[in-house]
């Protein structure tokens, strides 16, 4: 029976292997297929197996049985020594899929099943890796890029070391650069950030690249989820090239866009040095500036004529600017093109401390206010109401005729 032929079916344990066996004969172009399977079959199984399959035996079947193949190696290695018989041999299989199979999308289905197959964390962890070197010489790293937010708590499901989750959180984050996956990259520095805490000079130096990759990349908004992490507060305490993305972080904070030119002109060399697109990074200040425009305008028309001023364009220009903005999701809005005005009816604050408390404190205040205002008007129509209601129960009659 050629390989091409071979079909698995359920059976005793013995049978499983035999078969397996034989089919690795016929890939591997033994002379005596029999002969193999019996010599592989009367090994320490399933070491046997799993050693006859390496070398990209097994990961270069046709892609239509690959997942079938794979499956039926996994249950010979569960059924021999369940979950630890599996979990011992799963590394060095993912390694050999991840290096040897020539469809990027049935080899990742391969490592996916024998990811949720094994109960170990390690070992969960060495196949991840391998899905993710896999997908990334397949050029498939979208299959993984859901993933990246919960690579910090995979990794604590994992219970690897600190180095180990850095390790395997900055591989990916490498490989998503490498596929030109900007915006999917920095998600992952924010992953690491997360995982692995700020004590570490590796944790600063992502934390720079991080506030580089905001400043540089059009997609990104949400200053506050970087802001927030204390590896990245810390960098503005140091005195080297780190402390100068801390600086940076503080201006993107805090500057409108005029303070942001003066802040390029005081430190041009240095953000130069860090990789900062001054023209990109220009740009993303101006949508902070109108958002920060606009929080402080809710429910209130602001002129064109305003914004316009406060990026440095012509007023010509500030309905382009608006609508990058809308389609940001840094503010909801309309605008007036008759009377030149933008409503904003929500806007996202660039970070939320205690400046925004007390606005927010003061919004609601005024917004208890107008209710109470509001009070005696509703009890009011509420009498008069009742009051129509009596007059007319009083003069209206039935009649009906006889």
């Amino acid at each position: 029976m050629g390989a091409k032929d071979v079909i698995f079916v359920d059976g005793e344990l013995s049978s499983q292997i035999d078969e397996l066996a034989r089919y690795i004969g016929e890939l591997k172009g033994a002379s005596d297929v029999a002969a193999f399977a019996a010599e592989v079959s009367s090994g320490e199984v399933p070491s046997s197996v799993v050693q006859a399959s390496l070398g990209g035996v097994l990961a270069k079947a046709p892609e239509n049985k690959l997942e079938a193949v794979y499956n039926q190696l996994f249950a010979i290695a569960a059924s021999q020594g369940g979950d630890d018989g599996l979990s011992s041999v799963a590394a060095e299989v993912a390694r050999d899929i991840e290096a040897q199979a020539e469809s990027g999308v049935a080899g990742l289905r391969v490592l996916n099943n024998l990811y949720n197959l094994t109960a170990e964390g390690r070992a969960q962890a060495a196949v991840f890796e391998s899905m993710v070197g896999l997908a990334a010489r397949t050029q498939l790293l979208g299959t993984l890029v859901p993933l990246v937010t919960r690579l910090p708590t995979m990794c604590s499901e994992w219970g690897v070391s600190a180095e180990d989750s850095a390790r395997i959180i900055l591989t990916l984050r490498d490989a998503l650069d490498q596929a030109q996956l900007s915006c999917e990259a920095y998600e992952a520095e924010i992953a690491f950030l997360q995982a692995v805490g700020s004590a570490s000079d590796k944790a600063a130096a992502v934390a720079s690249s991080a506030i580089v990759r905001f400043a540089n990349l059009a997609a990104l908004c949400d200053l506050d989820a970087l802001a927030s992490l204390p590896s990245v507060q810390e960098l503005s305490q140091r005195n080297n090239a780190l402390g100068d993305a801390g600086a940076l972080l503080n201006a993107l904070l805090s500057s409108d866009y005029r303070q942001w030119l003066q802040f390029v002109a005081a430190n041009g060399d240095q953000l130069k040095a860090l990789g900062v697109d001054v023209q990109k990074a220009s740009d993303k200040m101006r949508l902070l500036t109108v958002a920060s425009i606009a929080a402080d305008s809710l429910g209130q028309g602001v002129p064109f004529a305003t914004i316009a001023q406060a990026i440095d364009v012509a007023e010509t220009e500030v309905e382009v600017w608006i609508i990058d903005v809308i389609r940001s999701g840094l503010i909801q809005g309309k605008m007036n093109q008759v009377a030149r005005t933008l409503l904003p009816t929500r806007s996202t604050y660039r970070t939320f401390g205690a400046d925004q408390w007390k606005l927010l404190g003061e919004r609601l205040e005024q917004w208890k206010a107008s209710l109470e205002e509001l009070q005696p008007v509703i009890s009011n129509a509420k009498l008069i109401a009742q009051q129509q209601a009596v007059q007319m129960a009083g003069t209206s009659s039935v009649t009906i005729k006889e």
